[in-house]
């Protein structure tokens, strides 16, 4: 089982999976939909929900194979040398990404919330990204502690999906909203560029000391 060692191990890369500013913003938009709401979040979280479990899944089997077929000493310092400089390479491209435009068109029927949720998880990449050095984490792990890992992982990734809906019933005036929507759109991709800055200078240290 979790020990608290192993989950603070893991938690900022929990974390930062949960920074996901087109995710919030759209599960915010689905959200506020005049007709069916909660029906529609629930089907975006549902989507967004079969999308990162089968994402995860497939990024812990792969590192946890890659880790026990490992037959040199210090290959899991350059695995953290790997993760550190792709998490700085998503950061250039984050900050080089272009803003999407406002969506204009609010009728989202529930087929169509369902399917933002899995399109948008899969393409997801400022959490997906962060399933790499968590899975690398896991593999020193039993297999028991890898699925409890995987499940952590995979809540605080559809926290951007599960917020808005409880957002929306605590905050009821629309100006507030909207300045919620400014914030996320215009200093989303810097926050999270910032995050895999961190997470990836972080990472090439954890590789360099393995290497020395």
């Amino acid at each position: 089982m979790f020990t608290p060692q192993e989950f603070l191990s893991v938690l900022p890369f929990a974390c930062a999976a949960a920074i996901s500013p087109l995710l919030f913003t759209v599960a915010l938009l689905v959200a506020s939909q005049k007709t069916n709401s909660a029906f529609k979040s629930a089907a975006f979280l549902l989507g967004s929900f079969g999308s990162i479990l089968t994402i995860g899944v497939l990024i812990f089997i792969f590192l946890s194979k890659l880790s026990s077929a490992k037959n040199f000493t210090k290959g899991d310092a350059f695995t953290d040398l790997f993760i550190g400089l792709l998490l700085l390479a998503f950061a250039i491209f984050q900050l080089r990404s272009k803003k999407p435009k406002k969506n204009t068109n609010n009728n989202i029927s529930i087929f169509k919330a369902f399917s933002l949720g899995v399109i948008l998880m899969s393409v997801n990449s400022s959490s997906i990204i962060m399933f790499l050095p968590a899975a690398h984490l896991a593999s020193n792990y039993s297999d028991a502690v890898k699925l409890e890992i995987l499940m952590v992982m995979i809540i605080f990734a559809l926290l951007p999906a599960i917020i808005p809906p409880a957002l929306l019933r605590l905050v009821q005036s629309q100006s507030q909203i909207d300045k919620i929507k400014s914030i996320v759109a215009t200093k989303g991709q810097y926050i999270v560029a910032a995050v895999f800055v961190l997470m990836g200078i972080l990472e090439i240290v954890k590789g360099l000391e393995g290497l020395l």
